[in-house]
């Protein structure tokens, strides 16, 4: 067979050998193992295998043991005497261990092993306190102390609760190139050594294996790198044949994106290999790159799960993808990256720069992460870590001496504290548009993209963006694509009752709004008249309107400036007012992009231009601006005139019960109770405006018939509907309790209009009616079998006559006040208004 078609060492065993169902390799990590009580826990999971599996355990060092060694080497360093204190406390880590989970005959062999691992290491650190100087191998020599103790401890475990165990030394079965640190893997070697050792062992053993280590072929020690012992877990399993790999780590498997950059990021359930390897190589930090090469050309699955959570379903990586068609399957960056760019026209149909770069590059080991070149051939973008960004420029400026003198090339620079952010998913290739969205989506959120690159076979599209704007372009692009949960940044003006029931709403429906509605709701500000709060990482639901009393004076302008600067994407501005000065910011609000959500009356029955304004203001920025508890709390009044309008309907007629607050009066007017005790007590309830008078003069049903006028389409204004008050003639009252006092004195004439009514088999109503271009609000009799008259308690009732429902009118009835219904109202619009806004 020519060269070029020769199989690797594992490609042939896919051929040569069958699966092993009875066999399964699981590596715990540092954090896994890091105390006595996760030991346990390991040893349970292993325990839980079903029986008949041959178990083969593959452990890194207990957690913090690496970071002591590391601390070690360094402290020796012109040291007489190595520091004692690291090498105790690495020995009375294990020795906790050792005392809390072995048996009093399985200890004195482990701990002759361990003091002989203890001597060895304070040799090595002697010789560096000596030559004042630490060789990579000697490094690699340390390094591996950590694997090699822990290794027979936990086999000794095992034994002592009963188990067969056999702990084996990494060295022994994978061999490596002498590149210390980062060592390469001989696969052929390897695979006979593995093979040969593994022969004749127990089905009922459980072969508990160092991790990360090997050994060269001079039996030096090296070590495998980052991820070092996932690597061995895969390399074992793919030698023998495994059914599968498990990873227990610390977290519950692949997440959707990196968690401090969105808290929101979930598990994936099922990834591909690719999709796996194209999120390690873009920085998922669960992964590395090389883990998935041993298994994957097997097939053999590998499973990531957490130790600490064994209950959750972890992330499986096999051939095949997740089966919901999830486009885009995770958002992921690779940070501390430099751009850096070949720029000139010289370089226009020339061959060859491109290449000349990259081998340059490669023979001064500089990684190249992603490259881009103009179409037009002008310039050529390399993006390389930061820390090699000097390195770059210097080798490239060397290279092309030429071309730059002969100003073919005008410059070669390097932009530095740069990141990558990548989409991944196998099945982008086959859904056109994924490229357009993602852009887009950057560039309403702000984000400059420095430069662009997808690889042809589309399991990827990345972009290099500056470094402060990392963490906005991945939660934008986490939420534009069918990854997770919304999140919604609110500003609430007006903590007042609704304004706090609402918050106390959103505290109680957090994990509903989470799990149900996907939606992650953060409060970053909140005002009053005379105090303000701002946190763009946000405010506790729970403690925001106790914390408002120490927080700074209110000015709305500066809250303004702050919710402009910030960035946050979905801001919400959600007024629980009666402010007309907070109405007066709506245009600001809608002009930057913010989402408004009220139950202001005000901003909607200021003059006719000013509404006209806010509504095209909201359809040009294409933000939400909802406002349905401004007329019947949370029933859908407004919705339902809008979806009437916009469908071609026309609305000819409008009356009804606009006032669950009035409906209450007239309801317990019919009862026999006294007008002023009726206003009091739904004041007392929360079921009136803050001024109890705002409800009795009319105006606030002549606001609520205003706000429908206007959304058929009426150019009018409040004088053109004509109000009947129900306040007294001459009312002085400043506050309240005054203007209950003061009722008492019409509490008769009402009782006496009630009974007038009675007689006739009618019952009073405070009614609202449009019809034509008669707009009025007055207190009318209808007759008892009237739906107005039979609507109880706080109930509003409207009733819509129009093209469609003229022989039938459409009745829209429900709780009209109080602060359960319209704080539930806002939450509504509120979600709404997140899942519409970009």
């Amino acid at each position: 067979m020519p060269n070029g078609d020769q199989k690797s060492p594992v490609a042939r065993r896919a051929t040569e050998q069958t699966p092993n169902k009875l066999l399964q390799v699981v590596k715990f990590g540092g954090t896994s193992v890091g105390s006595t009580r996760a030991i346990q826990q390991a040893i349970r999971l292993v325990q839980d295998i079903p029986g008949g599996i041959q178990r083969v355990v593959v452990v890194s060092a207990m957690a913090g043991v690496t970071d002591r060694l590391l601390g070690a080497i360094e402290i020796s360093f012109g040291a007489e005497e190595p520091v004692q204190s690291s090498i105790q406390e690495l020995r009375e880590q294990h020795e906790r261990v050792l005392n809390e989970l072995v048996t009093e005959e399985e200890k004195q062999g482990v701990r002759q092993q361990l003091d002989a691992l203890w001597d060895e290491l304070e040799r090595l650190l002697r010789g560096i306190a000596l030559i004042g100087e630490c060789s990579a191998r000697t490094r690699d020599a340390i390094l591996s102390i950590g694997e090699r103790a822990f290794a027979p401890l936990l086999s000794a475990a095992f034994r002592s609760m009963g188990e067969q165990s056999i702990a084996v030394d990494a060295r022994d079965l994978i061999r490596t190139d002498d590149n210390y640190g980062d060592a390469y893997v001989d696969f052929e070697e390897s695979t006979r050594t593995i093979q040969t050792y593994f022969q004749g062992f127990s089905s009922s053993q459980i072969t508990v294996v160092t991790g990360y280590i090997a050994s060269a072929s001079d039996g030096s020690t090296t070590t495998l790198g980052r991820s070092g012992s996932d690597f061995t877990a895969t390399i074992l399993g793919s030698v023998l044949r495994a059914r599968r790999v498990v990873i227990w780590t610390d977290v519950d498997g692949v997440l959707s994106a990196d968690p401090r950059d969105v808290p929101e990021a979930f598990p994936l359930a099922r990834l591909s290999y690719t999709e796996a390897a194209e999120m390690a190589y873009f920085g998922a930090r669960v992964l590395h790159p090389r883990t998935m090469r041993p298994v994957q050309t097997l097939g053999i699955p590998l499973l990531i799960k957490n130790s600490l959570n064994p209950k959750a379903p972890g992330t499986l990586i096999s051939n095949e993808s997740q089966s919901v068609e999830l486009r885009v399957k995770a958002i992921s960056t690779i940070r501390d990256v430099a751009v850096i760019m070949l720029e000139g026209n010289g370089m226009l149909g020339v061959p060859g720069i491109a290449a000349r770069a990259f081998v340059s590059l490669a023979d001064q080991k500089i990684n190249v992460l992603m490259i881009a070149q103009a179409s037009s051939e002008h310039s050529i973008c390399m993006v390389v870590r930061e820390v090699a960004a000097d390195a770059a420029v210097k080798t490239l400026r060397n290279v092309f001496a030429g071309e730059l003198a002969k100003r073919d090339i005008s410059g070669i620079y390097a932009i530095p504290r740069c990141a990558i952010v990548s989409a991944v998913g196998d099945r982008m290739r086959h859904h056109p548009g994924l490229a357009g969205r993602m852009f887009a989506t950057l560039g309403r959120s702000r984000v400059n993209v420095l430069s662009i690159a997808q690889g042809a076979a589309e399991t990827n599209i990345s972009a290099v963006v500056r470094d402060d704007e990392v963490r906005r372009a991945v939660r934008a692009l986490h939420e534009a694509f069918p990854l997770g949960r919304l999140r919604a940044h609110i500003c609430l003006l007006g903590p007042g009752r609704v304004g706090a029931h609402l918050l106390q709403l959103l505290a109680d429906q957090k994990e509903n709004l989470l799990e149900r509605v996907k939606l992650n709701v953060r409060l970053v500000g909140l005002a009053n008249s005379q105090k303000m709060l701002w946190n763009p990482d946000g405010l506790a639901f729970d403690t925001a309107v106790s914390d408002l009393a120490h927080g700074s004076p209110a000015n709305l302008n500066w809250l303004l400036e702050q919710l402009g600067a910030s960035r946050l994407e979905r801001i919400i501005v959600v007024d629980a007012t009666a402010s007309e000065e907070v109405a007066s910011y709506y245009p600001d609000f809608l002009e930057l992009g913010f989402g408004v959500v009220t139950a202001n009356k005000l901003a909607n029955t200021l003059d006719l231009p000013f509404y006209q304004r806010l509504q095209k203001a909201a359809k040009r920025r294409g933000v939400a601006f909802r406002y349905e508890t401004t007329v019947g709390a949370a029933i859908p009044v407004i919705s339902t005139i809008k979806d009437l309008v916009r469908s071609g309907d026309r609305v000819h007629k409008i009356e009804g019960v606009f006032s669950g607050t009035l409906a209450y009066v007239f309801n317990s007017l019919d009862a026999g109770e006294s007008f002023s005790s009726i206003v009091e007590s739904a004041h007392k309830e929360g079921w009136t405006e803050p001024d109890p008078a705002d409800d009795l003069s009319g105006e606030d049903v002549a606001r609520k018939l205003l706000i429908l006028a206007r959304e058929i389409g009426l150019e009018v204004e409040r004088n053109d509907i004509r109000v009947e008050s129900l306040l007294p003639a001459g009312l002085k009252a400043e506050s309240p309790q005054a203007l209950f006092k003061e009722l008492t004195a019409v509490d008769q004439e009402w009782k006496e209009r009630v009974d007038e009514a009675k007689s006739r088999g009618e019952r009073l109503r405070y009614i609202a009616r449009l019809e034509g271009n008669q707009l009025d609000v007055s207190v009318q009799a209808v007759p008892d079998d009237s739906p107005f008259a039979t609507a109880s308690g706080r109930g509003n009732i409207i009733v819509f006559t129009t093209d469609r429902y003229n022989d039938e009118p459409l009745v829209v009835q429900g709780p009209g006040a109080g602060l359960g219904v319209t704080a539930g109202g806002l939450l509504m619009d509120l979600i709404h208004s997140a899942e519409l806004m970009p």
